[in-house]
């Protein structure tokens, strides 16, 4: 029996080819899905381009093609898509995956553990960074139908069902003291040897190093780690009212007293209307 020849790649790479090119590389004698990171393949940042059409069925037929020439850009959206039911099946912690990438993913998957009315059968959200329309088309409503429309776009785009949108208004102003670097950076080290670890001398004797007498408090280290406390509320002072009005016509609810915003998603065909 002739032997099999020998494969001439070690290493494939798949690239998708749709909107979103993510390129699979792994070896042939991988145990499948190994080279998966659980962190830098789950969340992924979107961004979208809002345009409006002239009333000419020339360019809608211009726009299905790709071609938005005639179109005119008039705002944009972007969030992230947080997949909490892969982040799980990964075996990871979804709080863990957000607060690894960046410090609005972990205050916001905070909030969704310290409430109880939005923390049940999430499987995904859809973080709201920014939905910003031009100044000149500002004011016509647009703003709302958009929202409303959102979890049906992503659906469209992204082959994804958002369960959960969440947003964060942000602040009017801020009670946050301004950052001491020196009281930071002594913080940093007492993080750093927060835990006894012995190590093994030039002379081959154990060398001890013990943490600090007193321990660093959770608040203080969260709040250097760029991390949201348990509790943490905006306070209704420092809330933009006009942009939680805008939000809660769309349907969205409060998040307990924390200042964030919720809305959940059971079907895209929702009772709203565009009218209501």
């Amino acid at each position: 029996m002739a032997s099999k020849p020998n494969k001439p790649f070690e290493i494939l790479a798949i690239r998708y080819d749709g909107q979103n090119r993510n390129t699979a590389v792994f070896s042939i004698n991988d145990t499948p899905g190994e080279w998966i990171d659980q962190y830098a393949d789950t969340i992924i940042w979107h961004e979208f381009t809002v345009y409006g059409l002239p009333d000419a069925e020339d360019v809608l037929d211009q726009v299905y093609e790709g071609d938005f020439s005639a179109a005119v850009q008039i705002g944009a959206i972007s969030g992230y898509h947080v997949p909490v039911s892969l982040i799980d099946n990964l075996s990871a912690e979804p709080y863990t995956v957000c607060d690894a990438e960046n410090a609005d993913l972990e205050a916001m998957y905070s909030v969704v553990q310290e409430c109880e009315d939005i923390q049940d059968f999430i499987n995904d959200i859809f973080y709201i960074h920014e939905i910003e329309l031009t100044p000149e088309y500002q004011g016509f409503g647009y703003e709302t139908i958009l929202l409303l429309q959102l979890p049906a776009v992503i659906v469209k785009a992204l082959r994804v069902f958002p369960d959960l949108l969440m947003y964060f208004p942000q602040p009017t102003q801020s009670d946050e003291p301004e950052r001491d670097l020196e009281a930071e950076a002594i913080l940093a080290h007492r993080l750093e040897y927060s835990t006894p670890m012995i190590l093994k001398g030039d002379t081959g004797d154990n060398v001890s190093f013990f943490p600090p007498k007193h321990p660093v408090p959770e608040r203080e280290a969260n709040r250097f780690l760029g991390r949201r406390n348990p509790g943490d509320i905006v306070p209704i002072a420092y809330r933009d009212q006009n942009l939680y009005r805008l939000y809660r016509a769309a349907g969205f609810e409060d998040a307990g007293q924390t200042g964030w915003l919720y809305k959940r998603i059971h079907s895209i065909y929702t009772e709203d209307g565009l009218n209501s």
